[in-house]
């Protein structure tokens, strides 16, 4: 008998990934409708059924990843765990999860055409970095009821984690030092990067460890 022919991804999908393979090599400006639907396998109008403009389109794409990250911190059984191990699940997530060649890649992008685009610029700030920082500062608001974290203003907290965990690997991405993750060292910097934050903002302290 012949194999099971796999299924073709739902269109919206298929055109996801094509436009994001094409923001990536190209810029968002030179990132054309006509080249996505090409790529994606469908006709013009069937990327406007889908999605209004091309910048709708981008932000769809940093909706999903977000998404990801988002369905981390609000799991079934979240508010059962220890803080450390919740911290260390949502630190691997999100690096994981940020630190992919094409976010970086649209990372980059964004960064070096905001005063040319700023529309879409802000936009991606908004669906991106500021999205995530208050879902995580839900999160910590949520554990200062409880008493295990200092009371403080949880979105300025949710931005200090965010920039422990992200900043010293994103950067060595951003200006080129790595050509890929190395998810062990930041499985290392992740671990450190809470410790040291539960030492300075939880209850409690602990000696930090060394990478």
């Amino acid at each position: 008998m012949a194999p099971p022919r796999r299924a073709r991804p739902a269109t919206r999908d298929r055109i996801l990934e094509a436009a994001t393979r094409i923001f990536v090599e190209n810029g968002f400006n030179g990132a054309s409708v006509d080249e996505i639907a090409a790529r994606s396998g469908v006709s013009k109008p069937t990327v406007y059924s889908h999605f209004d403009s091309k910048e709708k389109l981008f932000v769809d794409i940093l909706n999903g990843v977000c998404d990801r990250f988002s369905e981390l911190i609000f799991e079934p059984g979240i508010e059962t765990e220890a803080l450390e191990a919740v911290l260390l699940k949502i630190a691997e997530r999100y690096t994981r999860t940020v630190l992919q060649a094409d976010i970086v890649a649209l990372h980059r992008l964004f960064v070096a055409e905001a005063a040319r685009f700023p529309e879409p610029s802000r936009r991606y700030f908004e669906v991106g970095p500021e999205r995530v920082h208050r879902t995580l500062a839900t999160f910590f608001k949520s554990r200062m009821s409880r008493g295990e974290i200092r009371q403080s203003d949880p979105l300025v907290m949710a931005d200090l984690f965010a920039a422990l965990v992200l900043g010293p690997m994103r950067a060595r991405q951003l200006f080129g030092l790595d050509k890929k993750p190395n998810w062990k060292r930041i499985t290392a910097y992740n671990r450190e990067a809470v410790t040291l934050f539960i030492n300075g903002c939880g209850g409690g302290s602990r000696k930090a460890g060394l990478l």
